[in-house]
């Protein structure tokens, strides 16, 4: 008798990549995949996988504004029982704690994990009260808990005192690889970041301004990639800094271009002013490439890498320090081998992408295990 596939329901956003991640991993190990989204897919790529299905749990053209809007997912909880009643999966997993979760722990009614990823953990709750009730509810109902990184683990000790078992997204090696760096003049420095405010992108354009208005002999040149509702603001920053002529901006691009910008970088600056950034996939994709790495002082950024060896951290919001930073490495180009040596050798023994799956794996077939 043929061995039925053992099949897992996301209840995650179909949009979003690190979705196509999970969904992308099982996939290949050859498990069904169903992915229940309250947003559109928009990208091609996960619907193309696999054993890889999407659900709509709304119609896909609606559009989430207000906070009373977006309680409209409320009524798809239904929607999402009916679904996962008819599926029947072996594993059901919500990702991120104030939407999917809140769904999940109304919907659900057997034994899930959830995942929490970060602004949903530190920013959502810091609302409201009800937000609060919401965020402690979602981690209360699920039989797991999972938390990308340690410290974000510790700020849910703020709503919950459950355990979580701690799951990096980690990074795919062979696209993120030093080997597609291409030769160039001068000092080139960036970042691939959203253009939000959290992300602090001010920083790196004024620490590089300074830089360059120190050191023109270094031939600096700034790339940033990434979109955002700060970019207008932004570009109008660089524009007084005097930045136009040694400044890319490259919008959005897709992570086979992020790879090549990554690699092609002389130092990566990573920067953040936000505790929400729980875990520092652009940095892990950075050290990954080979690249020197520049990081504030964010716990989820200094979790991603071996300070000191793979990454120089300066105190956020602190141009100076950054420019200070970038002038150090720019001075020192055996150093500046070093870190990238080092850096690509510390992702891939701790958040090389596979084996950050395969820890997956060992626990939802534990669970499996003690559930037969």
């Amino acid at each position: 008798m043929r061995q039925k596939t053992t099949t897992i329901c996301y209840l995650a956003n179909a949009d979003n990549y690190h979705t196509y991640k999970w969904a992308s991993q099982f996939s290949l190990r050859g498990y069904g995949v169903h992915v229940l989204s309250l947003e559109e897919c928009r990208a091609e790529a996960i619907r193309e996988l696999k054993n890889v299905t999407v659900h709509y749990l709304q119609n896909p053209s609606a559009r989430q504004g207000s906070e009373l809007q977006k309680l409209g997912y409320l009524s798809t909880v239904g929607v999402a029982r009916r679904l996962i009643e008819e599926l029947d999966p072996d594993v059901v997993h919500a990702h991120y704690a104030s939407s999917y979760g809140l769904v999940a722990s109304l919907a659900c009614r057997r034994p899930y994990y959830l995942s929490v990823w970060g602004s949903d953990v530190y920013d959502f709750p810091r609302k409201s009260p009800l937000h609060r009730a919401v965020v402690r509810r979602s981690l209360a109902k699920p039989a797991w808990l999972m938390s990308t990184s340690r410290a974000m683990a510790e700020e849910c000790a703020k709503y919950t005192g459950r355990d979580f078992e701690i799951t990096p997204f980690g990074v795919d090696m062979g696209l993120f690889s030093p080997r597609k760096r291409e030769p160039h003049e001068g000092l080139v420095v960036g970042t691939v970041k959203a253009l939000e405010r959290k992300y602090g992108i001010d920083t790196p354009l004024r620490g590089c301004a300074l830089l360059h208005d120190r050191r023109p002999d270094l031939g600096v040149r700034v790339r940033i990639a990434g979109k955002g509702t700060m970019e207008a603001e932004l570009k109008a920053l660089a524009t007084r800094l005097g930045m136009d002529g040694y400044l890319d901006w490259l919008g959005f691009i897709p992570q086979e271009e992020a790879a090549r910008e990554w690699a092609g970088l002389d130092i990566a600056i990573v920067e953040s002013e936000s505790e929400s950034e729980s875990f520092g996939v652009s940095a892990v994709e950075a050290q990954a490439s080979g690249t020197p790495l520049i990081i504030s002082d964010i716990p989820g950024l200094m979790e991603a890498c071996d300070g000191g060896h793979t990454a120089v951290v300066t105190p956020r919001r602190d141009p100076a320090a950054l420019a200070d930073a970038l002038e150090a490495l720019a001075n020192d180009p055996a150093r500046r081998a070093r870190m990238g040596a080092e850096g690509r050798a510390y992702v891939e023994r701790a958040y090389e992408v596979g084996a950050c799956f395969d820890r997956v794996e060992e626990i939802y077939r534990r669970n499996m295990e003690e559930a037969r």
